[in-house]
């Protein structure tokens, strides 16, 4: 692989030689003739002989009979390749990029022709690129110094060849039906049971037929050579002033160049993207996470070109949205709009790979805000805030996009634009969450370092300067527009889409009580109510320990539905931070403007109960409506919260985060009814005030004990280091006798172990209990201090 530098690809000055295919197999062919032993034999003792060459460990043998055989049928083994692949030996580092079948076997020809293909990509794309790193003349029909008339298409075909071994592995076009870049690559993880079944069902269907869909092979040559510099070459294929002026020319390039750029941005996404959907083999798949996040903080240093190069486009859009009325350009019209609609195509891609290239990656997320706008760009009025220019490049590229205007018509521009739009706030919500969790390495990568050398975040940071930008006005002006036409819910996959992520960013944006208050401030409110009330609508609930209705299951309508649900409760769950709001929302508000959500939010938990994000943000927010507001809390226990609070724990009791804020709302319930009740009785009620609220405690606890909330709270969340504390809390407001032990690792490891075997155990000291026998809690003066004071003053002098 060539060394190359440009505006987008740093130089890399060496690069890791790797082992050939060729020399691998004519070596496993040698062996097997030279010392006459049997394919596998051949094979397993190539692997060895390099493995020793190149200073790497062996891996343990292959479980007998090996699916790599010559002589196996490949109908017999895919059935039990599938079933070893759990306990699949891993393959050495420095073999990783080679096809380790028999070079004769059947899975091992058509394993060598896909990487022979993939190669091939990837010299086609070198051979494109100029020593400077610059791409080389593509144009149509182009003079003799350029590559030729096909040359266009054979890039395009080789980036989505290397774009679907990236993403899928050996599986064919055909066994996955299409690249599903889109939905895949760019999409929250989903904890859906329903979504992860059918995919995983998609790709059992493909791996019985032997198929192997680890991407492993294939990202390992990225990791180890320029590859990947290659690629983030060609985003530059398109200089970022390419469209500033009015007047647009060479469209047929200008569209050419566009396509190339955004097959470059989806083969990007591929190679970046955090979600994995491999169940083959989960050591290779965590080692896919691996080198992807490696190859994110490669990609680190394009990140401020690639800012200047969306500021450009997005100001293109903006122009071109100007021209639609321009009677000078009427006699291109046809032209322009071929254009437009694939520099929006485009600009929505590269947005994609970069919620792809951030996401997990916190150097990336700093990056991307913190890159500044040439001059050209950065004093235009679409990147200015109140006539001032925005600092922050990214931020300000953002905002830009999300001032764009949308329209009620469903023609393919503005359904282009929405998407453009929706892909926007995506990438909004990565810049402004924390999930880089890795340990800062010294090659600079991993998770972000502090000047105090830990791990720190910058979402705060983030979503302080999107506020200070003006970001809130545009993302609650889309809110309002996209959930008014889905008050009839009309089929529009674009608009529902736009929904959920819109609702997601201002979520992550709702960080501090002031920019909540600007929130309701915009009218936030009522486009909150109205997007829960849209989730819930005609969904089926659900019995208690039923399973969940065909009706609701996450395909289709449902799907959308319930991402719409799940990003309206994670808003509520952070609008309630706020003790005035979240009261207004639990009750509604006086003027009924704002109507309570507390029945469509039970409605939620009822109708999505395996939906697992749902029953989460649910449980947190009744937990944080019910802090400090006993009205609230009592709202709650009427309208039957604890019994779906209680089915939330147990249909999920798996899932640490449900369990916490399950446990959580259970506690926060309890104890504020708890305290609401006077504490002593009146001299002129005598006994008849205790006797009262002792029933009214009674009532309030058993509301939860009939269903079972002890079993649940002992048995499930407090096994879980993440919900036990939450467990303790609620069991002890409860008035069950609970106690927390400790475990001692340090006896552990020595081996110093009890009777019962299970090491030193300790009951944990809780707050307000005696630590310390010999404490005095009352002063009493020391007459032997005082003298022990005046002859230190004495000696010493004042």
């Amino acid at each position: 692989t060539m060394t190359m530098t440009s505006s987008f690809a740093p130089a890399m000055s060496t690069t890791i030689p790797l082992l050939s295919q060729e020399l691998f197999d004519e070596t496993v062919l040698e062996n097997e003739e030279c010392f006459d032993l049997t394919p596998d034999e051949a094979l397993r003792e190539t692997i060895d002989q390099f493995c020793q060459q190149l200073g790497a460990s062996s891996p343990p043998p292959p479980p007998t009979p090996s699916p790599t055989s010559v002589t196996a049928d490949d109908s017999t083994n895919s059935a039990a390749s599938t079933a070893e692949a759990e306990s699949a030996p891993s393959i050495p580092a420095a073999l990783s990029h080679l096809v380790l079948s028999h070079p004769n076997s059947p899975n091992g020809r058509r394993d060598r022709e896909n990487r022979n293909r993939f190669q091939n990509c990837l010299n086609l794309l070198d051979d494109c690129v100029n020593s400077d790193g610059t791409i080389k003349n593509l144009e149509y029909g182009g003079d003799a110094g350029s590559i030729g008339e096909r040359s266009e298409r054979k890039v395009l075909e080789a980036l989505a060849e290397i774009g679907h071994r990236c993403r899928w592995g050996e599986a064919s076009f055909n066994e996955l039906k299409e690249w599903e870049t889109n939905d895949t690559a760019n999409s929250e993880p989903s904890s859906n049971d329903d979504d992860a079944s059918a995919m995983n069902s998609k790709l059992q269907n493909v791996n019985e037929n032997g198929t192997n869909t680890n991407p492993y092979p294939y990202l390992t040559i990225f990791q180890r050579t320029s590859s990947i510099y290659t690629l983030m070459s060609f985003l530059g294929i398109l200089p970022p002033t390419t469209f500033h002026s009015k007047e647009t020319t060479r469209q047929s390039d200008d569209i050419m160049q566009l396509e190339i750029l955004t097959s470059t941005a989806k083969t990007l996404s591929c190679i970046l993207a955090t979600i994995i959907h491999n169940i083959r083999n989960k050591k290779e798949d965590g080692k896919c996470v691996t080198i992807r996040a490696e190859l994110r903080d490669s990609f680190i240093p394009a990140l401020s070109r690639l800012v200047c190069l969306v500021g450009g486009m997005v100001h293109a859009i903006h122009l071109s949205s100007q021209n639609k009325n321009d009677t000078a350009t009427a006699g291109n019209d046809g032209d322009n709009k071929e254009t437009s609609i694939a520099l929006v195509e485009a600009c929505t891609n590269v947005f994609q790979m970069g919620t792809n290239a951030t996401r997990g990656c916190e150097g990336a997320k700093v990056a991307f805000v913190q890159s500044t706008l040439p001059s050209e760009l950065s004093n235009m009025t679409s990147f200015s805030q109140n006539g001032k220019a925005t600092k922050r490049g990214g931020v300000a590229v953002l905002v830009s996009c999300l001032s764009l205007e949308i329209s009620s018509d469903d023609d393919s521009s503005n359904n282009g634009t929405i998407r453009l739009i929706t892909e926007a706030c995506a990438l909004l919500a990565s810049l402004c969450r924390y999930d880089d969790f890795r340990q800062p390495s010294a090659s600079g990568g991993g998770g972000a370092m502090g000047a105090t050398g830990v791990n720190t975040s910058s979402a705060h940071d983030h979503a302080m300067e999107f506020h200070r930008a003006g970001t809130l006005v545009h993302l609650i002006k889309i809110a309002k527009i996209v959930l008014s036409n889905l008050e009839t819910w009309e089929r529009n996959l674009e608009k529902e889409h736009l929904s959920a992520a819109v609702l997601t960013a201002l979520r992550v944006l709702a960080v501090n009580d002031e920019i909540i208050q600007t929130m309701v401030a915009l009218g936030l409110l009522p486009v909150v109510a109205k997007a829960l009330q849209l989730g819930v609508a005609d969904a089926t609930p659900t019995l208690e320990g039923a399973e969940s209705p065909t009706k609701n299951r996450g395909t289709g309508k449902n799907s959308e539905r319930q991402r719409l649900t799940a990003a309206s409760l994670g808003l509520l769950r952070n609008l309630c931070g706020n003790d005035e709001i979240k009261t207004n929302l639990c009750l509604g508000s006086s003027d009924s403007k704002t109507p309570s959500v507390l029945p469509y939010l039970l409605g939620a938990m009822q109708s999505y109960l395996s939906t697992a994000p749902i029953q989460e943000h649910a449980c947190g927010t009744l937990a944080a409506m019910a802090l400090r507001r006993p009205a609230n809390a009592r709202a709650i226990l009427d309208a039957d919260g604890p019994k779906w609070v209680l089915c939330a724990m147990r249909r999920h009791e798996r899932n640490v985060n449900v369990q916490r804020q399950g446990a959580l709302a259970i506690r926060n319930i309890v104890s504020r009814l708890l305290r609401d009740l006077p504490e002593d009785a009146t001299e002129d009620s005598g006994g008849a005030s205790d006797a009262n609220q002792d029933n009214e405690r009674g009532t309030i606890r058993d509301a939860f004990l009939e269903l079972g909330a002890e079993t649940v709270l002992r048995n499930i969340a407090g096994r879980y280091q993440g919900s036990v504390d939450e467990a303790y809390a609620a069991l002890r407001d409860l008035g069950c006798s609970v106690t927390m032990v400790k475990f001692s690792a340090d006896n552990l490891e020595k081996g110093q172990t009890k009777k019962n075997g299970i090491g030193s155990v300790g009951r944990t000291m809780m707050f307000g209990e005696k630590h310390n026998s010999n404490f005095r809690p009352v002063y009493e003066e020391s007459v032997g201090l005082t003298e022990g004071v005046d002859k230190a003053v004495s000696q010493f002098g004042a």
